[in-house]
């Protein structure tokens, strides 16, 4: 669990933040789960943390439930999350996963920033 105050600061800017919570919508929204959380959410890590936990938690009982459909969807490899998961052995699974949502999914929106920006 590294760079949680980096990741909080890049929230903290309201065009960053709006670009993120359209794109966990849509990954969400694609690997088949709720969003009616993400339009709620604050630009704080903790919180995002927590939503998005409790909602891997409250679709783990779903028949349909695949977190690696969600995973595959935001670009995180089998081989990175067992990697990661190992590298956190304190931490919960869903804890982990969240995590590694967070910071993909941000990375994922700065990589369109930098380069919508560089075309200009």
């Amino acid at each position: 669990m590294e760079n949680i105050a980096a990741i909080g600061n890049q929230l903290n800017s309201k065009e960053l933040f709006e670009a993120f919570k359209i794109q966990l919508k849509k990954d969400f929204e694609q690997s088949n789960f709720s969003t009616e959380y993400v339009d709620d959410l604050v630009p704080d890590y903790t919180i995002m943390h927590e939503q998005i936990v409790t909602e891997l938690l409250r679709n783990e009982k779903r028949t349909d439930f695949n977190v690696m459909r969600l995973l595959n969807r935001i670009d995180i490899s089998e081989p990175q999350l067992k990697r990661y998961l190992a590298e956190n052995k304190n931490e919960s699974h869903f804890n982990v996963v969240a995590e590694l949502v967070i910071k993909r999914v941000l990375q994922k929106v700065v990589i369109k920033q930098f380069y919508k920006n560089k075309e200009k």
